[in-house]
């Protein structure tokens, strides 16, 4: 069980041992469907390892990634409130993954009140960021959202070093152009761009940003929360 994980936040060794006898752990490889549109919400579920991704996709077939989950993470938290699941989690990587059974939520808010607590404060947290996503997305062009999607990767997965900040991910043209919305030859293009200016190099899966360059074309990142 990931330590970090704002679920567990304040649990005492014993709850936490208590956690996870009920809640086991499950290994998705890389690509796999975790959850699909129309799945019957009956989790909530934890990143242990790796990374997952949490898409829509349009009628057409079209996917949009809204978010890349990383270790500690809590994702599947509409499971108290529909009948069908809206979106589509997929493995990103090989992970490891915490799943928690409605039924197994409801006994721990009794059990172990505070869970409760923490529960409301992932949920606020993640309706904060999708109204942060929303504004931008609504009065961004695609090179700002890109340039503000590898803020955030380098915010929530990458590692400070003199050089700049390395993500390291499999992170391919179209993945990024699904996260912000766009085709394929426009992240290219754009990716391109930002590389010609010195603030992205890539080797491999490897990025290396210049943080301090990239906000400079982002007006108001990093934002501040009221």
């Amino acid at each position: 069980m990931a330590p970090a994980a704002e679920l567990w936040e304040g649990f005492s060794p014993e709850e936490r041992e208590q956690v996870a006898r009920f809640c086991p752990e499950r290994r998705f490889s890389r690509g796999s469907t975790i959850f699909a549109p129309g799945d019957a919400p009956d989790a909530l579920y934890i990143v242990t390892s790796g990374l997952v991704t949490l898409s829509h996709v349009s009628q057409d077939g079209q996917e949009s990634i809204l978010r890349v989950f990383g270790p500690g993470d809590v994702f599947g938290e509409l499971f108290l409130t529909v009948r069908a699941r809206p979106f589509l989690a997929t493995a990103l990587t090989a992970c490891g993954v915490t799943v928690i059974p409605s039924k197994t939520f409801l006994h721990l808010l009794t059990s172990i009140p505070r869970i409760g607590f923490n529960f409301i404060c992932v949920l606020s947290r993640h309706l904060a960021e999708m109204a942060l996503d929303r504004g931008q997305a609504s009065h961004t062009w695609a090179f700002q959202r890109l340039t503000l999607t590898l803020l955030k990767l380098a915010a929530a997965h990458g590692l400070a070093q003199p050089a700049g900040t390395t993500i390291t991910l499999p992170l391919t043209h179209q993945i990024l152009a699904d996260m912000i919305g766009t085709s394929r030859e426009t992240a290219t293009r754009h990716l391109g761009e930002l590389k010609r200016r010195g603030l992205v190099r890539q080797r491999g899966r490897t990025f290396l940003i210049q943080k301090a360059g990239l906000q400079g074309l982002v007006p108001g990142w990093p934002p501040t929360h009221a």
